[in-house]
């Protein structure tokens, strides 16, 4: 097959991790995308809106589906935000970790297979992460540049 580009190459691979992590959670409470939102939330707490949108790299208000879905299970607490009377600060409740947690175990499953197979190619992890993280902000720069 002629190589057709290296956005491509990144979606198929895009494609095969949301597959890998699918397969791995596909047991558990959380879908793939719901435990990357909840990650977020777990890391970053307190964190506004804006801002799990913005570490997501996705529009306001995918986000705040993701929110609204948290917090119909009981997952997620929005507290007033000390300086900004519009904005809600999120965090997860107890449940919410619990769920977090669970979810983990299976991500961390789904990330040692993934990395027993980059140490067999000889990939090293930490020159690959650092690749992917500048190719992220080139798509970002790329796609705001496509809107001016």
């Amino acid at each position: 097959m002629a190589q057709l580009s290296i956005l491509f190459d990144v979606f198929a691979l895009g494609q095969q991790v949301r597959t890998l992590l699918t397969q791995a959670m596909a047991d558990g409470d959380l879908r793939a995308d719901e435990y990357a939102a909840y990650s977020v939330v777990f890391e970053a707490e307190p964190l506004t809106m804006t801002e799990l949108a913005r570490a997501l790299g996705m529009p306001l208000t995918t986000a705040a589906d993701y929110v609204r879905a948290m917090q119909s299970r009981g997952h997620l607490r929005k507290e007033p935000h000390p300086s900004d009377s519009r904005a809600r600060l999120l965090a997860l409740t107890t449940s919410g970790r619990a769920a977090h947690r669970q979810a983990a175990l299976r991500f961390e499953e789904a990330y040692q297979a993934f990395a027993a197979e980059l140490q067999a190619q000889g990939v090293d992890e930490h020159a690959a992460r650092a690749l992917l993280q500048r190719m992220a902000a080139c798509a970002g720069q790329a796609a705001s540049a496509l809107h001016r």
